[in-house]
């Protein structure tokens, strides 16, 4: 059975891998596997925990550091609510920069 979800922001599939910060706690390696204006989904953060409500900065591969709040976390995964939106031409060089890793990475792959 398929359910139909309305969101407010398109999200797009991305996997870039990402640091995230907490204050006062050790920086983890991640993936941000989806991203949209106000959000993103991130994957692999076996080593920490993470509760509604922390604060963390997501820093991007460009050095780019978007601040947001852990609105839910379980089994390695986490949705950030962004403390502000990301601009159109933000959210365009992220995706362009994931459709570059991903076309090399299939190169060398021969994918």
């Amino acid at each position: 059975m398929s359910v139909l979800t309305i969101r407010a922001y398109k999200r797009y599939a991305t996997r870039l891998p990402v640091e995230l910060r907490r204050s006062s706690r050790k920086t983890v390696q991640g993936l941000l596997i989806e991203l949209s204006q106000q959000g993103a989904r991130i994957s692999n953060l076996d080593r920490g925990k993470y509760e509604a409500g922390d604060e963390v900065v997501i820093v991007t591969p460009t050095g780019l550091e978007l601040e947001g709040t852990i609105r839910w976390a379980h089994d390695g995964l986490a949705g950030v609510r962004l403390g502000r939106s990301l601009h159109l031409p933000e959210m365009r060089d992220l995706l362009e920069m994931n459709r570059r890793q991903q076309s090399e990475v299939d190169w060398r792959y021969g994918t």
